[in-house]
C-alpha cells in the first residue's frame, strides 16, 4: 500500500490545489450513529435476506420451472410468472430496493454535499435515459449472457469446470467470487484510466460533476458488458454454482448505490475492505493525480495489493468531481461520447 507522499500538503491543503477543506461536520447521536451503521445494517439485512432465500433456490433450479405463480394475457401477448422466476426476483430486488431507499433517504437528510443534489435535466434525465437505453432498448443482458457463456465454455476446456470449492459453505463461496471478480475488474477498470482509447468508453461514467446513488448504473453500453463478463467468466468456468452468483450480483448492485452515494457516512476500518464512498469520491475527482486510484468496484483489496489505495488523512472534500473539459448531457451525447469527445494533444 502506498501513502502517496508525493500528494504533499501544500496540494491537498492549499486554496490553489482547489480542493476545499472540511468543515469537520458536527453530527448528533442519532446522525453519528447512522453514519456508522447504516451501510453495515443495510448489507446484513440485505444480504441475510438473500441469503435465506438461497436455501431453497437450488430446489427450485432443479425444476424445469416450478408452479405458476399467475398466467395472464394481455393485447393477445401471454404472461407467465414462475415460482423460481419470482423467487430469484425477489431474492435480488428486495435487498437492493431496500438499499436504494436507505441511501435516497440519507441523500435527502443526511448528505455528503448539498452542491451534489442532482438536477433534473443534466443529471437524473441523462442518468435514467442512459439506463433504459441499455438495459431496456439495447437489452444489455442478452449480449452479456451470450458473451458469458462463449467465453465461459473456452475457459473452461482449459482449467476444468471442477474446480469451485462448491462444498465451502455459501457464505466463503461468495467472498471467493468477489475476490476473483475484483482482480479481472480491477485490471481492467485501471487500463481504462490509463489508456486513451479505453478512457473514451469509460469517461461516459466520470462525465457527471456531481455523485449521488443512481451514477451507479451511468455506464456506456460497452462498459456495461465488458465489465460483468470478465467478473463473472472465470469464476462460471471453474463451476461455481448460479446461486453464488446471484448473491454476489445481490452484494454488488447494493453496494454501488452506496459507493457513489451523497451520504455522510464513515466507514473506518472498512475502508480496507470494500470500495467505500469515501474512497471512491477521490477516484472521481477532475485532478488525475488524485482519481487514478481506488479503482476496486466491490472490494478494495487490490488496490491495497498493487498499491493504488488513497486516502488522504488531511481532512479535505473531494468535492470537484467529474472530467475537465467535459461537460454536457443527454442520452445519445453520452454513447457517441467515445466517437465524439475531444483530447488535447
Amino acid at each position: 500500500m502506498s501513502d502517496f507522499k508525493q500528494i504533499g500538503a501544500d496540494l491537498l491543503a492549499s486554496e490553489n490545489s482547489g480542493l476545499p477543506l472540511d468543515e469537520s461536520i458536527k453530527r448528533n447521536k442519532v446522525q453519528t450513529f447512522f453514519a456508522w451503521m447504516s451501510y453495515p445494517l443495510v448489507i446484513v439485512l440485505g444480504m441475510g435476506f438473500a441469503f435465506w432465500m438461497a436455501d431453497s433456490l437450488p430446489d427450485l433450479l432443479a425444476a424445469p420451472l416450478g408452479n405458476n405463480i399467475f398466467d395472464v394475457s394481455v393485447l393477445g401477448y401471454q404472461i407467465t410468472l414462475y415460482e423460481l422466476e419470482l423467487h430469484k426476483y425477489l431474492m435480488y430486488l428486495m435487498p437492493v430496493v431496500l438499499s436504494a431507499l436507505w441511501v435516497y433517504s440519507m441523500e435527502r437528510f443526511q448528505y455528503f454535499s448539498k452542491e451534489w443534489h442532482p438536477e433534473w435535466k443534466q443529471h437524473i434525465f441523462s442518468d435514467v435515459g442512459l439506463f433504459i437505453l441499455n438495459n431496456v432498448i439495447l437489452r444489455a443482458e442478452i449480449f452479456v449472457a451470450m458473451a458469458m457463456a462463449a467465453s465461459a465454455g473456452v475457459l473452461s476446456s482449459w482449467v476444468g469446470i471442477d474446480l469451485w470449492p462448491t462444498q465451502w459453505p455459501l457464505v466463503f463461496q461468495v467472498i471467493l467470487f468477489l475476490v476473483i471478480a475484483e482482480f479481472m475488474t480491477y485490471w481492467l477498470h485501471r487500463f481504462e484510466h490509463e489508456k486513451l482509447w479505453l478512457w473514451r468508453i469509460h469517461s461516459v461514467h466520470h462525465n457527471p460533476n456531481k455523485l449521488y446513488w443512481f451514477n451507479a448504473t451511468r455506464f456506456h453500453y460497452i462498459d456495461l458488458i465488458a465489465i460483468p463478463v470478465l467478473s463473472n467468466v472465470p469464476a462460471i468456468a471453474m463451476g461455481a454454482d448460479p446461486v453464488v452468483i446471484y448473491l454476489a450480483t445481490t452484494f454488488s448492485v447494493m453496494h454501488g448505490m452506496w459507493q457513489h452515494g451523497n451520504v455522510d457516512v464513515k466507514f473506518g476500518w472498512l475502508n480496507y475492505v470494500v470500495s467505500s464512498p469515501e474512497l471512491h469520491r477521490w477516484h472521481h475527482m477532475k485532478d488525475t493525480s488524485l482519481a487514478n486510484h481506488n479503482y476496486g468496484s466491490n472490494l478494495i483489496i487490490w488496490d491495497l495489493v498493487f498499491g493504488t489505495w488513497f486516502l488522504p488523512k488531511e481532512k479535505v472534500s473531494p468535492l470537484h468531481v467529474g472530467v475537465v473539459d467535459l461537460e454536457g448531457d443527454g442520452v445519445i451525447k453520452q454513447l457517441l461520447l467515445p466517437i465524439t469527445m475531444k483530447v488535447d494533444g
